[in-house]
């Protein structure tokens, strides 16, 4: 075996997160830029949720357990200013849509709540830089 049992899988979750959110982005976008971007995720961090189970429910209702969240900040990067403006669509519909999918995968994978911000920027000609190609062929 390369790894324990217990491990279903080798990538780290950066990877891991980065794959959805540029899954989701390539489904939306379609034809339009789809390998002409990559995604770079700034932040990944985690918060306790304030657990507080020894008080009894107020009027019968059930009380609601708070999980803990993880949030994730992440860019999709694109090649050019207009390829910005066709991830982010009309009144910013495309990159909600790619939100709300990737979050919703993400929440499958990890065992918390998980909260994304997902912004675009443009970086030209990010494909002939040998840096950024070794980080994601990892």
């Amino acid at each position: 075996m390369l790894y324990p049992p217990d491990y279903y899988t080798d990538q780290d979750p950066d990877f891991r997160v980065a794959e959805i959110i540029r899954e989701k982005a390539i489904a939306e976008c379609r034809e339009e830029i789809p390998h002409s971007l990559y995604v770079e995720v700034a932040d990944l961090e985690t918060e306790e949720a304030d657990r507080d189970d020894s008080e009894a429910p107020k009027n019968g209702k059930k009380k609601r357990i708070k999980r803990d969240q993880l949030w994730i900040r992440a860019f999709i990067v694109v090649e050019s200013e207009s390829q910005k403006g066709i991830c982010v669509g009309t009144g910013g519909s495309k990159i909600k849509a790619i939100r709300v999918a990737a979050q919703k995968e993400l929440g499958k994978i990890f065992p918390y709540r998980v909260q994304l911000d997902l912004r675009v920027k443009a970086r030209p000609r990010w494909r002939r830089e040998d840096n950024i190609l070794k980080r994601l062929l990892r």
